[in-house]
């Protein structure tokens, strides 16, 4: 690959260092601002999902994958299910925009799963690592008619529904050292989400590991391993 497109870049302060695709990384951004300028209340969460079965995802691929999870996310958000508990009003499903990488490694079946007690289940732990094909998103979510911290639930179950998925996670924020009210460092609590309304710029960094070059091998069966969401061009 041409170094000259791409530019060394870590996510977190602590993380490690990627290289990163310039035009995925103006991609994410784009994405990012469109919904933070148009969205009420934007939230982004990133998820992952394991290709399981490689065929059937392309049948989900074919028919336009970033559609096939917002019909998915609406099936989720089912009237008998969906109500607010203090107001009473029924939850909708929001509108949505995400960007995605799909990438593969070897790994551990802990992670695979996306569960800390998969041994538990009937696996042999092993020295020796797996395939693990997978998809990253980052949903960024207008949760104006839906609970925000539940919304990753829906998110995940709608991302089961598809053919080829399964094990669906979120990854939390890493906490970040913060000085409380007595001046004081300390690590803040893991977050579910990002608000883009006042941590736009944390979120978009956040979102650029989709945009790296690594994890990116010949074991992966697409041609296409990035997406977004289609955007107008804001004024």
């Amino acid at each position: 690959m041409d170094k000259r497109d791409t530019q060394p870049l870590k996510i977190t302060k602590n993380g490690n260092l990627y290289d990163t695709k310039d035009k995925r990384r103006e991609r994410i951004e784009e994405v990012f601002t469109y919904a933070r300028d148009t969205m009420r209340h934007p939230n982004a969460y990133h998820l992952i999902s394991h290709i399981y079965d490689a065929e059937l995802f392309r049948t989900t691929k074919s028919k336009g994958f970033i559609k096939e999870f917002e019909r998915a996310l609406k099936r989720q958000y089912k009237p008998d299910n969906t109500r607010k508990p203090k107001s009473g009003n029924r939850q909708k499903a929001p509108n949505t925009l995400i960007v995605y990488s799909i990438e593969y490694k070897l790994t551990s079946q802990e992670e695979i799963d996306g569960n800390s007690d998969t041994y538990k289940y009937g696996y042999e732990k092993t020295k020796e690592k797996l395939p693990f094909l997978h998809i990253h998103l980052h949903v960024i979510a207008d949760c104006t008619d839906c609970i925000a911290p539940s919304f990753v639930n829906y998110a995940k179950n709608a991302l089961n529904e598809l053919s080829g998925l399964k094990s669906s996670t979120y990854l939390p924020t890493q906490p970040k050292k913060i000085k409380n009210e007595i001046g004081v460092y300390e690590y803040e609590k893991k977050k579910i989400y990002k608000k883009l309304k006042t941590d736009f710029d944390d979120a978009v960094l956040r979102a650029f590991y989709l945009a790296k070059v690594e994890q990116k091998s010949p074991e992966i069966p697409y041609r296409n391993t990035f997406g977004t969401s289609k955007v107008k061009k804001l004024k």
